[in-house]
């Protein structure tokens, strides 16, 4: 497989990442869906001067934003993912399904993909995303989304099964 236009894709999509980010950061965390007919794509990054991880969608909301810079870097981000996914069928790959991407500030990269069957086990987008933030930031659902706490129970007897 042609991995040099996927290293310039890690590249353009870590690029991004940092632009759309209003301040410095420690570490950001991305996940995306694709398929051939819609993509999903989403990111929580840590502050250097915080603790707690903020999600992407809520950069727009901060004092002194553009919101329409951030949704259009946002956009822009969700292409070079579709852009990363087709490589792969340009390399005659199977492409994958969902993938986890982060970078720290010193460099250090990770990315892992996805082939299984993004509805194999019962749950929709939100409840991926819900399940997602609790495995990779320990995020739970607040305490008023009872079907949130319920859901992350179910997944953890599920996954303390599967070990």
């Amino acid at each position: 497989m042609n991995t040099e236009g996927m290293e310039v894709l890690y590249q353009e999509i870590a690029n991004q990442v940092n632009n759309v980010i209003p301040e410095d950061w420690s570490r950001f965390l991305l996940y995306s869906e694709m398929d051939q007919y819609r993509g999903a794509t989403f990111f929580y990054y840590y502050p250097v001067e915080g603790k707690d991880p903020i999600y992407s969608l809520d950069i727009e909301d901060m004092e002194h934003i553009d919101m329409d810079e951030v949704q259009n870097g946002l956009s822009n981000l969700n292409g070079l993912l579709r852009d990363l996914w087709n490589e792969f069928i340009e390399n005659k790959q199977e492409p994958w399904k969902s993938l986890n991407l982060s970078l720290d500030s010193e460099g250090k990269f990770n990315i892992q993909y996805s082939y299984d069957d993004l509805e194999k086990d019962g749950y929709d987008y939100i409840e991926r995303v819900k399940i997602w933030k609790y495995e990779k930031l320990d995020i739970l659902p607040n305490i008023k989304d009872v079907s949130g706490c319920k859901l992350i129970e179910k997944y953890k007897k599920e996954a303390s099964k599967k070990k």
